[in-house]
Formats: structure tokens, sequence, C-alpha cells
């Protein structure tokens, strides 16, 4: 996203929780973008080795105003609103496996819900922030069980011990065989 020619946004970056701490902080970085892990779904074994991983991301969008409740949705003049500014990122996301930036695996990804997180009035600014939810799933493929095994070096003799009366614990008889190399 961050290649993108968006010159309105200010910050695109994961979510630590900022909304948690000064909120008139993270008010300077409005327009602003966020993306967060929402976590996964029940992962479904498709064979042998194969599981499907379900995933859920969020992606907020962030907008402030000094004019109204309005404005901070719908933009006014040169500033954007959050409403555009969830447009923008659907059209970027919708369908997108992130392949054009080395994700690799991945599913398109596909649109979930829109959900307010903000929608007041802090110090005379009024804000707006949009959670969008959009699902994905990749595919776990387990590595072969036979690779995990350590290498055996060359065998040059295998030694091969007799037990004729196996209960008795007595080793009966033993042959060394050498290997000759070709």
């Amino acid at each position: 996203m961050a290649n993108q020619s968006w010159p309105w946004i200010r910050e695109i970056k994961t979510y630590g929780g900022e909304f948690d701490d000064d909120i008139t902080t993270v008010i300077r970085s409005f327009p602003a973008i966020w993306v967060v892990f929402d976590g996964s779904g029940t992962p479904k074994k498709n064979g042998y080795n194969k599981t499907e991983y379900p995933l859920r991301f969020a992606v907020l969008v962030g907008a402030r105003s000094v004019r109204n409740e309005e404005s901070r949705r719908q933009g006014a003049g040169s500033s954007i609103g959050t409403y555009e500014m969830l447009e923008h990122v659907q059209r970027l996301l919708i369908g997108n496996d992130l392949s054009s930036v080395g994700v690799k695996g991945l599913a398109p990804l596909e649109l979930g819900r829109t959900k307010p997180v903000f929608n007041t009035t802090t110090r005379g600014q009024s804000i707006s922030v949009l959670a969008q939810e959009f699902t994905t799933q990749y595919t776990i493929i387990a590595s072969d069980r036979d690779r995990e095994e350590a290498e055996v070096g060359e065998i040059h003799r295998v030694n091969v011990d007799y037990y004729f009366q196996p209960s008795d614990g007595v080793e009966d008889a033993a042959d060394l065989v050498e290997m000759k190399e070709n």
C-alpha cells in the first residue's frame, strides 16, 4: 500500500495500540492507515501434510476535521474523509494475494465487515476511524517426514547376529559382511 500514489496519507503502519495511549498524539498522524492481525479461524486439514489456515486482518483508516462530523467521514475540500480512504483500501486489497510485494501462497483477500472504531470530537477536532475486515487463508504444507531423519553415511560393512532361540538372549552365530567398492 505504501507504494500507492496517495499524497493525502501521512502514515501507514501496523497497529500497536496507539488508540489506548494519548489520542491527541494519534490525531496528529491523520489521515492514517493501520493494519492489524485480527486472529485466525480453525485450521482445516485437507490432506496428509496440508492444512488450510484461515486468517483475519483489519485495516483501520482515520481522518480528522476541524469542521464537523460529516466532513471527517465524507471529506471536505482537499481533506479526505474516512469513506474515501476506505474505498481506496478496498479497491487495493479486494482480490489481492499480495504476490506483488513478495508474499507467496496467500489466497486472495476477501472483503469482511466494516465497523466504526471512533466517531467523536476530541479537543475541538472531529475524528473518524473505521475498521475494514479482510479474510484470507494460506495452506501450510508440512515437510516430507522422510527428510527429517538424519542422513546415514555410506555403509561399508554389515554385522548380522543369529539367535536360534531368541528367548535365551545368547548369540549363536555372527557374520560380518564387508562391502566392496566398484
